[in-house]
């Protein structure tokens, strides 16, 4: 049998996936850089983000009762990767991406990406460190095939 090491205990299970949150924040549409993303419950069927306390979206997600989770495809990743590295707070991203709106009104997605959920604001669970925010889906999109 393999020996057992002790490591850290502040370990992660991957692959997650990268995705873009997005939530409006006074008046524009932000995105950011997402890859705590899990499902919670089956039935009915509830999902939760993580997100950091330091960021500035959690601001609008609890303003607005309302957030996307938005998948990129690859060949996104240059875009998807500067939303992680700069904050909404200093940079406007709305332009970024072409953005629409499902039936909440105040959750924006971007139609580029391949799977958008439009998430209605359950609860908001605080941690020393992050905001967890739990969620059932309004609406689920999927870019149709070009074939």
């Amino acid at each position: 049998m393999a020996e057992k090491i002790k490591i850290d205990n502040n370990v992660f299970v991957y692959p997650m996936p990268v995705t873009l949150l997005g939530a409006n924040l006074k008046g524009k549409a932000n995105f950011m850089a997402l890859g705590w993303v899990s499902r919670v419950n089956a039935n009915p069927p509830m999902l939760g983000v993580g997100v950091h306390k330091s960021h500035y979206t959690p601001e609008g997600i609890m303003e607005n009762r309302s957030f996307s989770v938005n998948f990129p495809h690859s060949e996104m990743v240059k875009k998807t990767d500067y939303c992680g590295l700069v904050s909404g707070e200093k940079v406007d991203k709305s332009g970024l991406f072409e953005v629409f709106y499902g039936e909440l009104e105040t959750a924006p997605m971007i139609k580029e990406c391949t799977l958008n959920l439009e998430c209605r604001l359950i609860e908001t669970l605080e941690f020393p460190t992050n905001f967890f925010f739990l969620w059932e889906k309004s609406l689920l999109l999927i870019r149709k095939s070009s074939t």
